[in-house]
């Protein structure tokens, strides 16, 4: 059985509750959480006593330190759910103590950061993974095997991924996401990295970006109706790039919270036989056209789909019939430690994904595109300077 302790239990841990809920009722020898960590004493109280209500065993006893945790607990992996600029150091640490590591999304609050966690999980020969939930839907699993299995579209050409729209709001209530420093950027590498790392799975590696980024509105609000409590911004709430894959493939990337008006949400890919509608993340925002004129619905891809699983695909990629996309997550990272193999999404897998989103910031601030390999690989961090010398990384 997996000793699993939590660092961080804030807002997102409400959701991952979730998925270890549904694991445990499927298989309630698979890991236990022992050990429940946060600065804030009451959410990891909150967070173990939500456990305990599901757990045998009682409940995961409390902690405000992780180094403590560690150094009490005989733990055999941590999930790290702190702010993005607490990913890097709690995850180096559990590493360095021989245990094995699965971090939120983003993985890292910059390369520099995120290099140092992927150095340390290979030098103690631990698993690091990234509870990134976005491909693992069964909708971006549809979209994948409908481009590159049944080949719907043909040979892919481009695509556009366009999401107009506007509000003051502070994100999910949390003013640390408007601090470059502490949040790593904004909405791009917060949000956008679920893309960056569905592009990847569906058409590989991104060669070079392309990219302009505004902040229009830099003053958030807690209270955006009434416009009270404000909170200031310096990260951007507007992004236009242009992404040119390995393979030709290009696409058009938009995302806005400062487009006042009717709001316009499209994401299509196109290719050489037709295209396919990727809105949403339920299958009756999918649709794919064919040069012919013929159509094929979300719920009519979505049988065809499952119907061309084999058993051992359906157990892979959707094992023991769990629906909860954070499941699937943890149920990986388990199943990777236990059986010494790398997860689907690894550390250099979600690295990949970030360096995407940095290669925006950085081609903003040179003015010129950028090579994600560059990126990557460290050559250009002129927009991360700032943050890896706050936090001294």
């Amino acid at each position: 059985m997996i000793k699993l302790g939590l660092i961080g239990c804030g807002m997102i841990v409400k959701s991952q509750i979730a998925g270890y809920k549904e694991i445990m009722g499927k298989n309630p020898d698979f890991f236990r959480i022992v050990a429940a960590c946060d600065v804030q004493e009451e959410r990891a109280r909150n967070i173990a006593e939500q456990v305990a209500t599901f757990q045998k065993g009682g409940s995961p006893k409390v902690y405000t330190d992780y180094k403590r945790m560690v150094e009490a607990e005989s733990l055999d992996a941590v999930s790290v759910a702190t702010p993005h600029f607490a990913h890097h150091e709690p995850s180096i640490y559990a590493l360095n103590a021989g245990i094995h590591v699965v971090v939120e999304k983003p993985f890292a609050i910059t390369i520099k950061a995120g290099q140092k966690m992927i150095d340390a999980a290979e030098k103690n020969k631990c698993v690091l993974a990234c509870a990134e939930p976005l491909r693992r839907t069964v909708t971006s699993r549809m979209v994948n095997w409908a481009i590159n299995k049944a080949r719907l579209i043909g040979n892919p050409r481009f695509f556009l991924y366009h999401r107009t729209g506007y509000h003051l709001g502070v994100v999910v209530g949390t003013p640390w996401r408007h601090q470059k420093v502490k949040a790593g950027g904004g909405w791009v590498l917060d949000g956008e990295v679920h893309y960056t790392d569905f592009l990847r799975m569906v058409f590989g590696d991104v060669d070079e970006v392309y990219a302009k980024i505004k902040n229009f509105e830099p003053t958030r609000y807690l209270n955006p109706v009434a416009r009270v409590n404000p909170v200031p911004s310096d990260v951007e709430d507007t992004a236009f790039a242009l992404l040119t894959f390995k393979s030709g493939l290009i696409g058009s990337f938009i995302w806005t919270f400062a487009a006042i008006g009717e709001p316009i949400v499209i994401v299509r890919y196109y290719g050489s036989e037709g295209s396919i509608d990727h809105v949403g993340v339920v299958q009756k925002g999918v649709v794919v056209r064919t040069k012919d004129g013929g159509q094929i619905p979300g719920d009519d891809l979505q049988k065809r789909f499952m119907e061309s699983l084999s058993q051992e695909e359906k157990e892979r990629l959707f094992p023991l019939g769990m629906t909860n996309d954070y499941s699937f997550s943890f149920f990986d990272f388990f199943d990777s430690v236990v059986n010494k193999r790398q997860p689907e999404i690894s550390g250099r897998e979600a690295f990949a994904a970030q360096a995407v989103c940095e290669a925006m910031y950085e081609s903003d601030i040179k003015g010129q595109a950028v090579s994600v390999k560059d990126v990557m690989e460290g050559r250009i961090d002129t927009f991360q300077r700032e943050i890896n010398g706050y936090w001294k990384i």
